[in-house]
């Protein structure tokens, strides 16, 4: 999305401030991240000067107030902008060879989320450490060479794809507290970037004597990072075996 907004951006005189983030927004998305788990992406323009009422204007989300649509977007533009931008990012992905997805941005987010005066986290770092060494191999040894025509093996492309959209099914919970994402990559605010379920937990256990809450969302969330690792280190190691090249 930075890419082709930038790209779009420099045909032009000015370029609005462009925010992407795991921040989740109402609309159509949330049903599927918050029950079905299913990555999505949302675009909305938002209007800093309203101080009442909806903020932002997306595709996905219609305003009650059919005035204050024309109010916002009278000849569309914004739902233009938004369009064009949707087609060009589902066609880069339809398109590549290699999914364009980058497992290590997802590996330092998830460091990210560890960091602070957060208790009970030592465990979590070094297992995220060892998730962030892997996705860089994997970045640099597996996705590299598939990128160059030359050395494009279709079975080989197929698997890095295999490897690349299941990575973030590692961070799905069966269970979360209500008003929380299944995906526990997601924020419920741009507030912090902290895991959710974890800061609600110490909170939870402020008030009570018992820490049993934060013992299972600090399960919750290192399940989900050693199950990440196990998986890039799994794919490493068919790679390096030789069995794409066997086959």
């Amino acid at each position: 999305v930075f890419q082709k907004h930038y790209f779009n951006c420099s045909r032009r005189a000015k370029c609005r401030e462009t925010n992407v983030s795991s921040v989740q927004i109402q609309g159509d998305a949330d049903y599927f991240i918050n029950h079905l788990g299913v990555p999505t992406v949302q675009f909305a323009y938002e209007d800093i000067t309203a101080l009442q009422g909806p903020s932002f204007l997306s595709e996905a989300l219609f305003l009650k107030r059919a005035t204050k649509i024309e109010e916002m977007d009278p000849f569309f533009h914004l739902h233009e902008t938004i369009t064009k931008l949707s087609g060009e990012v589902i066609l880069q992905i339809a398109n590549e060879p290699v999914l364009p997805f980058n497992a290590l941005d997802i590996a330092l987010e998830v460091q990210n989320s560890l960091k602070g005066d957060q208790p009970n986290t030592h465990q979590l770092l070094a297992l995220a450490s060892r998730l962030r060494e892997s996705t860089e191999l994997f970045q640099s040894d597996e996705m590299r060479p598939a990128n160059d025509p030359k050395e494009r093996i279709p079975i080989r492309v197929r698997m890095l794809n295999d490897i690349l959209q299941d990575m973030e099914k590692s961070f799905l919970v069966k269970q979360v507290p209500p008003g929380f994402y299944r995906n526990i990559l997601y924020h419920l605010d741009e507030k912090t970037s902290q895991f959710s379920i974890l800061l609600a937990a110490w909170e939870h256990c402020k008030s009570l004597a018992s820490n049993e809450t934060i013992q299972e969302a600090l399960s919750e969330v290192l399940n989900s990072i050693n199950s990440a690792q196990v998986y890039f280190k799994a794919g490493l190691d068919v790679f390096e075996s030789g069995v794409v090249g066997k086959n």
